[in-house]
């Protein structure tokens, strides 16, 4: 057995075991062997060299009957303050820090102040990687833009007026990364492409998908003061506003022009968001431009969009796969579908495939995100080009650019715009609509047209004349009480005997 036991009995060592040990050879047995084989016989000889002893060598490691040796204050290094030299823990206890309680994230930043990993993060702008990826993402963008900026002088000739300062794509990737909207600089499409894109590589959304909306439950500062001391007393709650995703409600339109013909393309934006936002931004970005179709197969489908080639590369506009968005109103079933092409659920990047005919076998595996509304004869091209043993085209299939007709993403929120507008002119109409009151007969006084379809049409409409005289009888009619008589019998207060 692997477990401590007694040699003797093979008895399994366990918490309620009275163990010894004998001084002179240090074989441990269980104090019942030793009671019956060497006490009560008088063998004091050891059980397994035979080699002699006395009862003054058998020292007790274990004994669950003896209560006094459970006692701690009892212990020797404890009555003589014995320590035992560490090295580690002197050092542990030198450091100020020691005796203060911090959470693993303090505790390893405090670790790394003054080291060169430290250093080396603040020069980076913080210890994360996110703080890495949106520095890296601006630095980028700004690089992107001067460069295009001296193609653009180098372009025009100096006798052309220069034109007016406007919002910079450097402005939209500062504006975007600092959380801004680039929306609200009101710049070009251009301009807010680059934002979003800047956006995107630093890890989040674009600013035009989310906005603020008022929770249902408060903030709990109010809570928090009233339980703990530590807070600043609050007494009013307040509602607490969470950042929502504006999922498009709008279709997207793109064109694919291929060496073989012009795809036009339907984008479900309104159900899959997510892989029509990471389609859109790539073909905006020039992503898919020169990259090749690298399978075909006829009856089945046609597979692109990894700039490789090799159908193992391309990323989404995150820099990682992100999840799929399977929904019950898009199957793949028909000819002309467009679909994300993964190598498992949650790993979508930038393929894509376009099928040829109905694959009910994917439905539920792979992200229907769009539809081929306009030049299904460029596909039927597509599919007669012959390919070899590996399904690859002998005949090179290639995109050479994308035209982009809709984008939701960047385009304003006009509903929300048209809704805000309808709520407002609702709130002035009631405003001016204060009612017939007495105190106010003259205001808010709708007249019954003759032949409405309500109960109205019963009641006969009164002219301007009569309206304007009962108005004014209205003003001037005051309520007369009766005079009360001069000089008349006053009033004698008796006691009850007439009752």
């Amino acid at each position: 057995t692997e477990e401590f036991h007694c040699p003797v009995l093979n008895k399994v060592f366990t918490e309620f075991t009275h163990i010894v040990a004998i001084k002179t050879t240090g074989n441990v047995f269980c104090y019942e062997a030793v009671k019956e084989l060497n006490i009560k016989t008088k063998n004091w000889k050891e059980l397994l060299t035979d080699e002699p002893f006395t009862r003054e060598d058998l020292i007790t490691l274990q004994n669950p009957n003896a209560f006094d040796s459970r006692v701690t204050v009892e212990f020797d290094h404890i009555k003589n303050d014995l320590k035992l030299d560490d090295e580690e823990l002197k050092k542990m206890t030198s450091d100020p820090a020691y005796n203060i309680n911090v959470s693993g994230d303090i505790k390893q930043m405090l670790d790394e102040l003054g080291t060169e990993k430290g250093r080396e993060a603040a020069l980076h702008g913080g210890g994360g990687s996110k703080a890495r990826n949106e520095r890296a993402a601006a630095l980028a963008a700004i690089l992107a833009a001067r460069s295009r900026i001296k193609e653009d002088r180098k372009s025009k000739s100096k006798d052309e007026d220069r034109p007016s300062k406007g919002f910079s794509v450097v402005d939209a990737a500062s504006a975007a990364v600092h959380g801004r909207s680039a929306a609200a600089a009101k710049a070009s499409s251009t301009d807010k492409t680059a934002a979003r894109i800047a956006m995107h590589m630093a890890g989040e959304r674009a600013p035009v998908n989310a906005k603020l909306v008022k929770s249902r439950y408060t903030t709990g500062a109010a809570s928090r003061s009233f339980t703990s001391t530590a807070f600043t007393p609050v007494t009013e709650n307040e509602y607490e506003y969470v950042k929502v995703e504006r999922n498009p409600k709008k279709k997207g339109y793109v064109q694919l022009h291929t060496t073989h013909g012009d795809l036009n393309i339907e984008l479900h934006c309104d159900i899959t968001p997510r892989a029509c936002e990471n389609f859109l931004t790539l073909c905006e970005k020039n992503y898919y431009n020169g990259v090749i179709f690298h399978r075909n197969i006829r009856n089945f489908m046609i597979q692109g969009g990894d700039p490789t080639g090799t159908g193992k590369g391309g990323e989404s506009i995150w820099g990682q796969p992100f999840n799929d968005e399977l929904n019950s109103k898009l199957v793949h079933s028909g000819r002309g579908v467009v679909s994300m092409a993964n190598s498992g659920p949650h790993t979508n990047g930038s393929q894509f495939f376009i099928l040829y005919k109905s694959a009910n076998h994917l439905n539920f595996k792979h992200t229907v995100f769009g539809t081929v509304v306009g030049g299904l004869t460029t596909l039927a091209t597509m599919e007669k080009v012959p390919v070899d043993d590996d399904d690859r085209p002998l005949e090179e299939i290639k995109i050479t650019g994308v035209t982009v007709f809709v984008n939701p993403y960047t385009e304003p929120d006009e509903e929300e715009e048209e809704k805000a507008k309808a709520e407002e002119a609702a709130l002035d109409a009631d405003k001016d609509k204060v009612g017939s009151w007495y105190s106010n007969p003259g205001t808010g006084a709708t007249d019954s047209e003759a032949g409405s379809g309500g109960v109205g049409k019963y009641l006969k409409p009164r002219s301007a004349g009569t309206e304007s005289a009962a108005t004014s009888a209205d003003l001037t009619t005051v309520s007369v009480g009766k005079k009360r008589k001069v000089g008349g019998p006053a009033v004698e207060f008796k006691d009850f005997s007439g009752w």
